[in-house]
């Protein structure tokens, strides 16, 4: 399984770059599935596309869109029949499902089935907006830990007011509500596991080539790198075709040389790949093809284009030391704290938990951030 998932600005063309790349993969002979948290693939391919999937070309299935409020959502689903078992108001599922980055869970759940059906062998993720797409981290990263924390007897969690508001002390008359979170909440897991194996996914940022795409990127690689989300392109799309001589674009093209010379000499960062801009926007599976074949040159679009950075744990004469690799974040920006099962990391409002794998690795008794390395001293 090969998952590539695109984010990015705006306006920048990230889905006509999912769904370019979604072409060549399927062209490539792959069983590929473009899935669009929001809407825009089925502008690029051309195609009204509804939240179930449908062949739309050889070995290609696309689908897009959460569905609206009719639509079947498991997640908001199951929270309603939880408020309902517990006489509290309906409504607030609905309040609920609307947090960022927890309104995509339902759809994310989707996504779990449609890979674990074995019907494909990679698929493309349209995340949409950058700023919505990183809270989806911290949302699968709580989520995630539900299934062990949460219905585990005995456990203390980080939901457990939440919990308790909902199903009181595991009240038995509910545990078929409970039994259904469990394995909706396992799914999340597995597939949040899927998401950060740096053998399987991807990230490619899309942005365009502009001062603020710098910023923009910046943040993005620090956010993903503290989820252990690998990043492994950053895509400036719209540039300036060399064909471009009139003086008119003279102040245009020189910023864009200016935000590609400092995307490129970000470090450590992944490469970049240039997109240019197209007379008109490539609709259809042939132009999307041409189009992404453009960027991607001789690449493969399938093979990822930096090696991942990963967190560890070595030792040195204070004893163990948690590293984690948050390239471009400013340490006033970072505030830690220790929690039961490891450490929490809160970088802009965002908040990951560290979790230690091994109990023997004690206490957080100090940490430091230098050149884009959070290092955490673990001692007993």
């Amino acid at each position: 399984m090969r998952i590539i998932i695109f984010s990015g600005k705006g306006g920048c063309g990230t889905s006509t770059m999912a769904a370019g790349t979604a072409c060549l993969l399927a062209g490539a002979g792959q069983r590929t599935l473009a899935f669009g948290l929001g809407r825009g693939l089925g502008d690029a391919f051309d195609v009204p596309l509804s939240p179930d999937p449908q062949p739309i070309g050889d070995r290609l299935a696309a689908l897009e869109g959460h569905g609206g409020l009719a639509a079947h959502d498991e997640f908001r689903d199951w929270v309603q029949g939880l408020l309902d078992w517990r006489g509290m108001d309906a409504d607030l599922a609905e309040d609920l499902a609307c947090l960022p980055g927890i309104n995509h869970i339902g759809r994310l759940l989707e996504l779990e089935r449609l890979l674990d059906s074995g019907d494909y062998d990679a698929a493309v993720l349209d995340a949409g907006g950058l700023a919505q797409f990183l809270d989806l981290p911290s949302a699968l990263d709580a989520a995630a830990r539900w299934l062990d924390r949460v219905f585990a007897p005995r456990q203390s969690n980080v939901f457990e007011p939440l919990l308790r508001a909902f199903a009181g002390d595991y009240a038995t008359s509910g545990e078929a509500v409970l039994e259904t979170g469990r394995t909706l909440l396992g799914r999340l897991a597995a597939l949040r596991d899927l998401l950060t194996d740096p053998g399987v996914t991807s990230v490619r940022i899309v942005v365009g080539a502009d001062p603020p795409s710098v910023a923009t990127a910046c943040e993005a690689l620090s956010v993903l790198g503290l989820f252990s989300y690998a990043v492994d392109a950053i895509v400036v799309d719209q540039l300036l075709p060399a064909t471009v001589k009139d003086v008119f674009f003279a102040a245009r093209r020189k910023q864009q040389i200016a935000a590609l010379t400092a995307l490129r000499k970000l470090s450590p960062a992944p490469p970049v790949v240039e997109a240019d801009l197209q007379a008109t926007a490539p609709t259809g599976i042939d132009a999307l093809a041409t189009f992404a074949l453009s960027a991607y040159g001789q690449a493969d679009p399938a093979s990822f284009f930096a090696a991942i950075n990963e967190h560890t744990v070595v030792t040195d004469l204070e004893g163990f030391v948690l590293r984690v690799f948050v390239p471009f974040a400013r340490r006033e920006d970072l505030r830690l704290e220790e929690v039961e099962d490891g450490i929490a990391v809160h970088l802009n409002g965002r908040r990951c938990v560290l979790t230690l794998p091994d109990a023997n690795y004690g206490h957080a008794t100090a940490w430091a951030y230098e050149q884009g390395v959070l290092s955490v001293t673990l001692s007993g």
